[in-house]
């Protein structure tokens, strides 16, 4: 019996400089499109209601960190509480970096078509 080999060639993606001295300006404007995107949602979803029930609540789509004070009854005296979540932070960051690349990519097709 013999084995046959099947090599598969994967074309170069053309979003990948072929230089790796102009990825290193791709990657940063990547970065820098992530934290711009969730520094947008962040302040979209930032929800103050201490005068109304004592509540911060921050985080689109997953709330990752809330705090907030009030009256329990039960104890009979005022309680506090303040939730972090890390899981959803990373979450919400991997959300920004996914909508930076879906609006990227027709801004990108739209100038490449204006320039040919």
């Amino acid at each position: 019996m013999s084995r046959k080999t099947i090599i598969i060639f994967i074309p170069m993606n053309t979003m990948i400089p072929s230089n790796r001295i102009f990825m290193v300006p791709t990657i940063l404007k990547g970065v820098a499109g992530t934290i711009f995107i969730f520094a947008v949602l962040t302040v979209i979803s930032y929800q103050d209601s201490l005068p109304v029930d004592g509540k911060i609540i921050i985080g689109f789509p997953w709330e990752y960190y809330s705090a907030g004070t009030g009256y329990d009854a039960e104890l009979d005296e005022y309680a506090s509480f303040e939730n972090f979540e890390p899981l959803k932070l990373i979450g919400n960051v991997l959300f920004a970096a996914g909508l930076y690349l879906i609006i990227l990519l027709p801004i990108r097709l739209l100038f490449r078509k204006k320039k040919s």
